[in-house]
């Protein structure tokens, strides 16, 4: 596999002469939270403007700005499932260890952590499909940086998740490692597979065959390699013959059995004493193949050494280097024998030059998670494996990060991966939502406005920077400002889209906005505007929402005046005469009735006062007396202070004669 640190950089051109002219230079500022914005500039300049080229004041030539995004893996529209998913088992882990029976949740953790690799094997195979289909070579290329990219991610987890999760009894891992080379070099037992279903005598005949019995060899699959031995024309000669007996009689461990180790490894030398006596006696030496399979269980190296020319990394023969050359080697001897197998060179052949990857599982090896961590963050899949990787084995108890002062920094490491990651992915159009749910499990929590840490803090700054679009959108971006108590952000955000609304002419819809944000002082410019349109066109807009606002209205004397005056309306619609008149009444008694307003109100009661029933007491008729002898200014004409002046006076007649007639009745 090549390195993933040996891919180039791409260089790219950026078409402009005024960042090469003489004496020019270049000024770069952030754009978001991952771009960069490059343009020419001097001291004479002011920055250009985006839409296009600027003049700057001393005449100079036209400047531009250069946008510049990177690339980021995770933001791949196949990639982006493998994020989603991810999230459902990194946050199911966090409840667990919220658990308080959670020192009992081993086996939990080593289900959580198949979880995760099941995620990578499913997005690996996704990006084969698409491989498969598409016709773009550059999409292909990408696509296959990818599968090399999540295919080292799966293995380096996998060895992970047998060193420190999946903890064996008397720390035997031979079985887990087996597995580990099984799974992924699959080549060799396809092809067993293909040569055992056709099941023919002669298969030798077949170019791949003694590769695949020498990997099913490699991988410790002795009862496949001895079945593929069945296969060969002369497996019924004598050297076949002691071949299966020797690989038949081979003793294997069990962590379970009754078998102990010491008592393994004596079985396992006088084994391998028969085996090389057979070998030394040139029992094989007409079958070169069939030599080198007996040399290789026997565990020489040199027979290792040869086998090497076959295999790209020294990890592909580490089973089998555990297996053979170190039997019974646990948990703790894993570093040296690690290192040995590493320095194994082809027989033959020249010195292979170390891929990244064959780097980090040799530190995995040597338990040197420090270098691991660090070399994993090289790896160009945007921090997933780090942070996830990191995170659980935190969860696991397996780190231990320490500083130049031999303090322990491990949490601290976990909660950086963890909020930078968080960060990228709230920086996406989509999965906003997705980082905002990993800052959140940062330790410091996002109790209020006061108190708040860096986790919350950078999730206020990125949430009022996400571009707002339709409402569906802004009301999901509300709900997760209060899901995590920013509510300084989501106040600030109505305020925003109270302001485009009004810009729209929607008034009713900035006014629903301006109460979401708690605005007073903008809920009572709103409220004043409408007052103001209807007394300039004679329309109120929006009463219905006007006449839902409830307890809202006390937000400010403008909306409460605004909603007073909606209802009017609603009543004398409905013929609620009586209950119309009080409240005008009300309304012209009351403080808040805006300057502008006087001449509105007073005419309404006009066709009031000219109702065939009485509507206003006395009383009422000398209150509205008052206020259009105080208000006459405002009216502007004086055809309507005459006409409200002479229903007034008649109005005040009839209430007069009906207290008269209502005494004498009282009287008689």
């Amino acid at each position: 596999m090549d390195s993933l640190g040996d891919q180039l950089t791409p260089t790219f051109a950026i078409p402009d002469g005024s960042l090469c002219a003489e004496g020019a230079r270049l000024g770069v500022s952030w754009a978001g939270a991952s771009g960069l914005c490059v343009f020419s500039a001097d001291n004479k300049s002011r920055l250009p403007i985006l839409s296009g080229p600027s003049m700057p004041f001393n005449s100079g030539p036209p400047s531009f700005l250069h946008m510049l995004q990177p690339q980021i893996t995770l933001f791949h529209p196949i990639i982006r499932k493998l994020v989603n998913e991810s999230n459902g088992t990194f946050l199911s882990l966090q409840r667990l260890a919220e658990k308080p029976s959670y020192g009992d949740c081993r086996p939990d953790l080593l289900k959580i952590s198949r979880q995760y690799r099941a995620i990578i094997r499913a997005c690996l195979e996704n990006l084969h499909e698409i491989i498969e289909e598409t016709d773009d070579k550059r999409e292909k290329d990408l696509l296959s940086t990818y599968v090399n990219i999540f295919y080292c991610s799966e293995c380096i987890w996998h060895t992970c998740e047998i060193l420190f999760i999946d903890n064996m009894p008397g720390d035997i891992i031979m079985p887990q490692l087996l597995e580990w080379v099984r799974i992924h070099f699959p080549n060799h037992e396809q092809a067993a597979s293909q040569f055992l279903e056709e099941c023919e005598i002669g298969a030798e005949e077949n170019p791949e065959y003694w590769n695949t019995v020498t990997g099913m060899i490699m991988q410790g699959r002795i009862e496949i390699a001895r079945a593929l031995l069945r296969l060969h024309t002369n497996s019924n000669t004598n050297q076949f013959m002691i071949a299966e007996n020797i690989l038949r009689s081979m003793p294997s461990y069990d962590a379970y059995s009754a078998l102990s180790m010491n008592e393994f490894k004596v079985n396992w030398k006088h084994w391998q004493v028969t085996c090389e006596a057979k070998i030394n006696a040139k029992t094989f030496q007409s079958e070169p193949h069939l030599d080198l399979i007996m040399k290789i269980v026997c565990g020489q190296k040199s027979a290792m050494e040869a086998a090497r020319l076959n295999y790209t990394s020294w990890w592909e023969l580490f089973g089998a280097w555990m297996l053979y050359v170190s039997p019974g080697s646990r948990r703790g001897d894993m570093g040296r024998v690690a290192r040995e197998c590493a320095s194994i060179r082809p027989l033959g052949g020249s010195a292979v030059t170390p891929t990244q990857l064959d780097s980090i599982l040799l530190a995995l090896m040597e338990d040197d998670i420090h270098q691991v961590l660090h070399d994993i963050q090289q790896i160009s899949d945007n921090g997933w494996l780090a942070t996830h990787l990191t995170d659980i084995l935190v969860h696991c108890g397996k780190l231990k990060i320490s500083d130049e002062n031999q303090s322990d920094i491990t949490q601290q490491l976990r909660d950086s991966l963890v909020l930078d990651y968080g960060s990228l992915l709230a920086s996406h159009r989509s999965l906003w939502p997705v980082g905002f749910s990993y800052l959140a499990q940062c330790p410091e929590n996002f109790q209020n406005d006061d108190h708040r840490g860096e986790a919350a803090h950078r999730a206020a700054l990125l949430l009022s920077s996400l571009p707002l679009g339709s409402e569906y959108r802004i009301m999901k971006i509300l709900h997760e400002a209060r899901k995590y108590n920013l509510h300084s952000i989501a106040e600030s955000i109505c305020r925003r889209q109270a302001m485009v609304m009004a810009k729209r002419g929607r008034g009713g819809a900035a006014l629903s906005w301006a109460l979401r944000a708690r605005a007073a002082p903008l809920a009572a410019r709103l409220a004043d505007n409408a007052l103001r349109q209807y007394a300039e066109t004679g329309r109120l807009s929006d009463t219905d929402l006007v006449g839902t606002l409830g307890t809202d209205m006390m937000l400010s004397d403008r909306l409460v005046f605004l909603a007073k005056y909606s209802e009017f309306h609603h009543l004398y619609k409905n013929s609620e005469f009586k209950k119309a008149g009080n409240l005008i009444v009300s309304l012209l008694a009351s403080k808040i009735t805006p300057n502008y307003f006087w001449s509105t109100l007073l005419i309404d009661a006009l066709p009031l006062l000219e109702c065939s029933e009485i509507v206003f007491s006395a009383d009422d008729t000398y209150e509205i007396m008052h206020c259009v002898e105080e208000r006459v200014a405002s009216i502007k004409s004086d055809e309507k202070i005459e006409l409200l002046r002479l229903a007034l006076s008649r109005n005040l007649a009839r209430t007069l004669l009906m207290d008269d007639a209502e005494s004498v009745h009282k009287m008689t």
